[in-house]
């Protein structure tokens, strides 16, 4: 198992085991939820005591285990039974209260019950005073609202209390008033006050994927601040259409993958679409078989937000079994994929998915149809020396554990083979391109040179002196910490991904240069006219020296005309450049009226 998880893959059986080990960690949860409720019998305010939900918990597992599993290990019961234990431990506060909260033990164990056939009856809380929703199965939409006397506060849509009941029929879900909602003896079929969680059947020769479309369970979200929107027949439809073609892509190109992931990946949380670019997705180690996706525009976006997502499922699961990082690293390192800086732990995240994503677009560029081919060897381009160089920061620090020394190597001797491998000029120099921008603005946004360095370069540049060796101790790494300059927009980089991702989008804004919203060194530069690059550049240098894209966009251009030193120095130490440059001795003496060409001349001359 470990070597296949460490090469960036796994196969169905690597899934199984790791799915044992997190039934094994949901018990483990379970229970504690159950101890920490039972210590404090108020918890649960008027609904009874835990035991009667751990009673017909237990009586639904040995009535049928199956059935008891998939209300354990639905993705929503992971989250909500961590939120509690650290709500129940004061580090959690919630709006909702608490005995709603500690009560959804209650409908863990009338949704193991219905699963089961078993005759029962048991109160359960109801969240919003309308909706009861039974995690893994769907959500019973009460006639009117709970009555006061039912709810613990005053108020619409205040929490109040139902009983969900079978006995030797069908399962009823009834309020104080004695209103009922009857459950239609198929659960997957919709009835009056019913709605079953929509599901996906996908579809791809003989390989089949199950997934629901959780959009009404209270504890599918694990991030704050996404809307869950309720899922429209248009919505629905449109989700279906795109998991079919997504399912049917890696099912042809990664089987392997297809695999794990059909066994694993159980529902997922379906957010609003993408406006523009990739579509929002995130997965937590507390949502095991689930991830947050934004409605994609192609199924070819799905597919690589999916392997994105897998692949943090599968190493998060991994963790919860050994550990790779030591805890509390320092936020220093660099991603390809973020903006700020991060710590080892981060980084490995993230290089775990973007292998699985370089090694999507790597066996894509194959089997694209003509027109695709271009985005796959583009993304593939740009994802594996990204990957293979966050890996080499891993390896370079100290935070790893032996364990995750050897996870890295592993990892690296797939990656490292990757980078020799051909890709077409143009997309491989847009790749360059993309690459070296991200990791210049980075540093401006995130390193800072210290004063008396700058200050010391400045009046040596504006005394005419020699540029600085190359042990010059000015040029030492300088200290990391996010945010020391603003973040920018770079233009540049929007117009390079939309020349491979949405060619017609491309050539509208090559067209209408000045309706793009980029300044015009961009457009030239992304054009390849780099002479036209390097002078706009240079005068947005002297009309805003303190702004960060003129200096990368500088850099970039002067690396397009061949000029080697000053390019290495404004990419790979822009901020000394630019730091320098702002001084006020970089403002008399022979550095007075130069230009920022000659400044990053001079100090390239360290090499």
């Amino acid at each position: 198992m470990y070597a296949q998880l460490a090469a960036g893959g796994g196969d169905r059986e690597t899934a199984r085991l790791l799915g044992r080990a997190q039934r094994s960690k949901r018990l483990l949860l379970l229970r504690m939820v159950h101890d920490a409720i039972a210590e404090d019998p108020a918890v649960t305010g008027r609904l009874p005591a835990p035991a009667a939900a751990w009673e017909l918990l237990t009586g639904a597992q040995r009535a049928d285990a199956a059935a008891f599993d998939a209300v354990l290990m639905h993705p929503s019961t992971g989250v909500w039974a961590s939120g509690l234990l650290r709500r129940l431990r004061g580090v959690a506060p919630d709006d909702v209260p608490l005995w709603v909260e500690a009560g959804h033990l209650h409908t863990l164990a009338a949704a193991a019950a219905i699963r089961a056939g078993t005759d029962f009856e048991i109160k359960v809380p109801v969240r919003d005073g309308r909706c009861v929703h039974l995690p893994s199965l769907g959500t019973v939409t009460l006639p009117g609202d709970l009555p006061n006397s039912a709810r613990r506060e005053e108020g619409p849509g205040s929490p109040g209390i139902a009983g969900v009941r079978r006995a030797g029929g069908s399962v009823a879900v009834i309020t104080p008033r004695l209103a009922c909602v009857l459950l239609p003896d198929d659960v997957r079929a919709e009835a009056r006050g019913w709605r079953p969680t929509p599901a996906v059947q996908a579809t791809a020769g003989t390989r089949q994927w199950s997934v629901g479309l959780d959009d009404a369970d209270p504890y599918g979200p694990f991030t704050r601040g996404r809307e869950v929107p309720r899922l429209s027949p248009q919505r629905l439809r449109s989700w279906r259409s795109l998991l079919d073609a997504a399912w049917e892509l890696l099912s042809r190109d990664q089987p392997e993958l297809a695999g794990s992931l059909a066994e694993t990946m159980r529902s997922l949380v379906p957010l609003a679409p993408a406006v523009r670019g990739e579509p929002y997705s995130a997965s937590s180690p507390e949502s095991y078989g689930s991830a947050m996706v934004g409605l994609p525009r192609t199924p070819t976006s799905l597919a690589v937000a999916l392997v994105h997502e897998f692949q943090h499922v599968k190493l998060g699961a991994l963790l919860d079994l050994a550990s790779l990082c030591r805890r509390h690293g320092e936020e220093v390192l660099y991603a390809p994929w973020r903006t700020d800086p991060r710590p080892a732990a981060g980084v490995l995240q993230g290089v775990y998915a973007h292998v699985g994503i370089t090694a999507f677009w790597r066996g894509r560029r194959r089997t694209a149809p003509e027109g695709a081919a271009s985005l796959a060897h583009f993304e593939f381009a740009l994802w594996r020396k990204g990957t293979l160089r966050a890996l080499d920061e891993l390896d370079a620090g100290d935070e790893l554990t032996d364990l995750g020394r050897d996870f890295v190597a592993r990892l690296r001797a797939v990656v490292a083979p990757w980078c020799e491998e051909s890709v077409p000029e143009r997309e491989a120099a847009d790749a360059w391109l993309l690459a070296t921008d991200h990791r210049a603005m980075w540093r401006l946004r995130n390193a800072e040179p210290p004063a008396d360095a700058v200050g010391r370069l400045a009046r040596a540049w504006a005394g005419g002196r020699e540029g600085p060796g190359a042990a010059a101790p000015e040029l030492a790494a300088f200290p990391i910490r996010a945010g020391v300059l603003p973040g920018e927009q770079s233009h540049r980089a929007r117009l390079v991904k939309s020349r491979w991702h949405d060619p017609d989008e491309f050539a509208w804004w090559s067209a209408r240069p000045e309706r793009s919203g980029a300044p015009a060194a961009d457009v030239a530069l992304v054009e390849r006219a780099y002479a036209a690059a390097a002078l706009g550049y240079t005068e947005e240098v002297r009309q805003r020296p303190e702004a960060s894209s003129p200096w990368v966009g500088l850099g970039l251009a002067l690396a397009g005309l061949g000029e080697e030193r000053a390019a290495a120095a404004l990419l790979t130490r822009p901020e000394l450049v630019r730091a320098v440059w702002l001084h006020d001795d970089s403002r008399t003496g022979s550095g007075a009226g130069a230009s920022p060409v000659s400044l990053a001349e001079w100090l390239g001359a360290a090499g």
